[in-house]
């Protein structure tokens, strides 16, 4: 018998950009006021249940109060290369949408209940530095097939070892970030992706305006039209689906709004906030708000 508040996927936990050039990335994101972790290189089990490898990508980290933003690329040709140079033959930007639970084993088996193709709980480990030496972070994710969920890398996440990546001394940030607010992902037939969500969270969207929202416990998930995202944030999708936007709440808007201008970052003012466009965040549409 699953306990049902256990199974249940509420959290807004992370987005994951994709980038070329991983480096360059965190120099751009250093640009827009972020404070990032030092670069770690995944490992992992290939398989559900599988031995843990060492993988050839890795990953910088910009820790908020609540969420955090990822910048994921290949470091080592020679290992497994996590299927990146896949997600950027589409394009560069956002390709995983991670949402939290408390326990994967469980949101797992609920989410096999209602149909979807998950296969199983898999580990995923890397090391990192922490004021008491060398510490492993560990998760378990419930990863679903890209066929069932093609706008992105969709998995659900429990922190094993969230003490080791939220970490004080990486949690402030210049531009004043506290939180990863909203994703926005646009999609050519919405009706029929908001209801696949809707499996996927165990709740329903409210739609506004051709938009349709989850409200989670943390954070907030937004499908979209093409039309309606190029109305809204003049953002012209390269692709559909295309993880569009993150959202990015901070302790107020003119801290945000100095340090782009310090560091000649282009933005544009909005009613809603500071919109970075995707070409200064390596292919990822970044919106301040407070």
């Amino acid at each position: 018998m699953i306990d049902r508040k256990r199974d249940v996927i509420d959290v807004l936990d992370h987005a994951a950009v994709m980038v070329r050039d991983l480096h360059a990335s965190a120099m751009a994101y250093r640009r827009l006021g972020f404070s990032l972790t030092p670069i770690s290189q995944h490992s992992g089990a290939l398989k559900s249940g599988d031995e843990v490898v060492q993988w050839g990508c890795g990953n910088y980290c910009i820790m908020l109060q609540k969420g955090y933003l990822e910048l994921l690329g290949v470091i080592d040709d020679n290992l497994y290369d996590n299927k990146i140079p896949q997600f950027l033959e589409r394009y560069e930007g956002i390709h995983i949408l991670a949402f939290g639970c408390m326990d994967c084993s469980a949101a797992a088996e609920h989410l096999a209940e209602q149909g979807f193709g998950v296969n199983g709980v898999h580990f995923l480990a890397r090391s990192l530095d922490t004021p008491f030496g060398e510490r492993r972070a560990e998760f378990n994710l419930a990863r679903l097939p890209p066929e069932e969920m093609p706008e992105g890398r969709v998995l659900a996440i429990q922190h094993l070892t969230p003490q080791y990546l939220w970490q004080d001394r990486y949690l402030t940030h210049s531009n004043g970030a506290i939180a990863l607010d909203e994703i926005v992902v646009c999609v050519e037939e919405p009706i029929t992706v908001v209801r696949r969500y809707e499996k996927y969270f165990g709740k329903p969207a409210s739609e506004e305006f051709n938009s349709w929202n989850f409200t989670l416990r943390q954070g907030n998930f937004v499908i979209t039209t093409p039309a309606t995202l190029l109305k809204k944030f003049d953002i012209n999708p390269p692709t559909t689906p295309y993880a569009a936007a993150i959202k990015i709440k901070t302790q107020g808007l003119k801290t945000t709004r100095r340090i782009l201008e310090k560091n000649n970052v282009v933005y544009t003012e909005k009613k809603y906030g500071l919109q970075v466009a995707a070409a200064e965040a390596a292919g990822a549409n970044i919106i301040f708000t407070e």
